[in-house]
Order: C-alpha cells, then structure tokens, then sequence
C-alpha cells in the first residue's frame, strides 16, 4: 500500500468522523425541537379549550343581557 493510499483513507475516515459527529449534532437539534413543537402544541390547545370557554361564557352573559326587559 503506497503513503498515498494510506493518506487517502486516513482522509476518508476523518471524514466519515465529521459526518457522524454532524449527524449526532442534527439528531439532538431534531428531538429537541420536537420537543418545544410538542410544548407549544399543548399550549395552543390549553389557550383553544380557555378561549372556546371564554366565548360560551361571554355568549352566555351576553344573551341574558339582551333578554332583559328594559324599563321603558
């Protein structure tokens, strides 16, 4: 084996090296993003089920204003 080959495939294997270690870097990115995606989505449904009560409340209270009579 010439020092050429054996420098080609030290080169190929440090490369190989960087890839893994970018690969681990994307993989740790990649979950912890879908763990805040999955932080948000359950914020966005608590805030969905608030407002949904907060609109029957409102339509509620509204409603039983409307209904009463007015002095006049």
């Amino acid at each position: 084996m010439s020092e050429r080959d054996r420098d080609r495939g030290a080169e190929l294997r440090a490369e190989r090296v960087r890839w893994k270690g970018r690969s681990n870097n994307m993989s740790r990115a990649s979950k912890s993003m879908d763990e805040r995606l999955r932080k948000m989505n359950d914020q966005a449904s608590t805030l969905d089920k608030r407002l949904s009560r907060h609109a029957e409340d409102s339509k509620s209270r509204h409603t039983t204003w409307d209904d009463t009579p007015r002095p006049g």
